[in-house]
């Protein structure tokens, strides 16, 4: 009876643990306004649970955070739900779930399974069964390694199967130059289908996700970054979250077990929360050592860093660094800053390593400084940058000018001309107006 008695305490405890790490793990992923929403409703349900707003006026984080609208649910929960459907063994699953975490605000992967199945010790074959699992969820395209393979997951949607719908990313050139005889003998189709499949398309997206489809509606830095002279501190701020505690009772002395179940989640939750602070602090601190020079230089020069870097760093999962991160942001000069911003994959160069923001920002230079007259084309960029001793393909040229949403060269000619078209009609209705410089 006693044996008994140990092995059901046991499996309590066991229990409890486990409910304990979901509820970390939930209030860790959660985006700050999200959280700032579920704490309310929690302290409204729960009589143990204590939720000490900071203090009133001046305009605090939370308190502006309680007049908006709750944030809609981040795109990690929307997958890990997903995935949960998908009934995968446990070591599918876990891949899943990690590769949510290693992917872009815009859906992609930009890192490939051989550089995780190094750093992580995974098998490859698991990595993929997890890649094609997460790329079963919605929305189509989720999990792409480039446009094509985005294109290509978006046509499986549509019920095209896997195999053709890859053969057909491999013509996009002549879909859109519409070169039927030459798509009809390549992939044996007749003239309406592939017609019907250019149009498909045309209509699709060029990213799985929408540039703020993963953002909540306003972003709250926990964390503020100061830089006095060369040092660099992360601390939390004052008023992005509330004081969350449980009430102290005796446990002992609770009448029934929902009262007692009650009196359990509001120490759990109040631990999850300060959890979660301490985490995020660990995580900005790394952030601010190793990005030093972008909060003490005028915020104009990134260093490549990698959740994964970072996770070794604290001695952390890189899934727990990614949950962190998602709809998390720092404040730094009164300016606010998603976290995500300061990590990115290193560019070879001759001068070591440099981050994407640096190397769009040398693009954005040599664009302002152009002779408008003949824009620079993403080649002559490219070459431009390779001279500079920067390592970078072409499509990564015309990738990062898109980003900063800068016109081709093409359309930056034509501006330029319609302009000037503009300016010379303009004269010629006001004949003494100064001519267009």
């Amino acid at each position: 009876m006693a044996l008994k008695s140990r092995v059901h305490l046991k499996t309590q405890q066991g229990l409890a643990l486990s409910a304990q790490m979901r509820t970390a793990i939930t209030v860790l992923r959660m985006p700050t306004a999200a959280l700032l929403d579920d704490l309310a409703r929690e302290a409204a349900e729960n009589p143990f649970l204590l939720v000490e707003a900071p203090a009133r006026g001046g305009g605090s984080a939370y308190d502006f955070a309680l007049e908006t609208t709750a944030a809609p649910e981040s795109l990690e929960d929307t997958l890990t739900r997903q995935l949960a459907l998908q009934r995968l063994d446990p070591g599918t699953l876990a891949a899943a779930t990690y590769l949510i975490g290693e992917l872009r605000e815009d859906g992609y992967l930009d890192v490939t399974l051989a550089e995780i199945a190094e750093a992580t010790g995974a098998p490859l074959p698991v990595l993929e069964a997890g890649l094609h699992a997460l790329q079963r969820c919605e929305p189509p395209g989720i999990g792409a390694r480039d446009l094509a393979e985005c294109l290509a997951l978006q046509l499986v949607d549509t019920g095209i199967a896997e195999d053709l719908a890859r053969r057909i990313t491999a013509f996009l050139g002549d879909f859109a130059a519409a070169r039927w005889p030459r798509l009809e003998m390549a992939l044996a189709l007749p003239r309406g289908e592939l017609e019907r499949i250019a149009d498909l398309l045309r209509n699709f997206r060029s990213r799985p996700v929408e540039a703020d489809a993963t953002m909540p509606a306003m972003l709250i830095p926990e964390v503020r970054i100061t830089a006095r002279a060369e040092q660099v501190e992360a601390q939390m701020t004052d008023n992005a979250l509330p004081r969350v505690a449980r009430l102290k009772t005796a446990r002992a002395a609770l009448s029934s077990d929902e009262l007692r179940s009650l009196y359990d989640r509001a120490g759990v939750l109040a631990g999850a929360v300060a959890a979660r602070a301490s985490t995020l602090l660990r995580i900005a601190t790394v952030i601010a050592e190793h990005q030093k020079d972008f909060f003490t230089g005028g915020h104009t020069s990134l260093q490549p860093l990698s959740r994964a870097g970072v996770a070794e760093a604290l001695a952390l999962h890189p899934s727990t660094v990614g949950r962190a991160l998602a709809g998390k942001a720092l404040i730094a000069d009164g300016k606010v800053y998603p976290f995500s911003r300061f990590f990115s994959r290193g560019i070879a160069a001759d001068s070591g390593e440099l981050s994407p923001f640096d190397v769009q920002r040398r693009i954005r230079a040599m664009i302002d400084q152009e002779d408008s007259r003949t824009p620079l084309a993403d080649t002559e960029i490219q070459s431009n940058l390779v001279n500079e001793g920067v390592d970078i393909a072409r499509r990564t040229v015309a990738k990062y000018r898109k980003c900063m949403r800068i016109p081709s060269s093409f359309a930056r000619r034509t501006r330029k001309l319609l302009a000037k078209d503009g300016d010379q009609a303009a004269a010629r209705h006001h004949p003494h107006s100064p001519p267009a410089r």
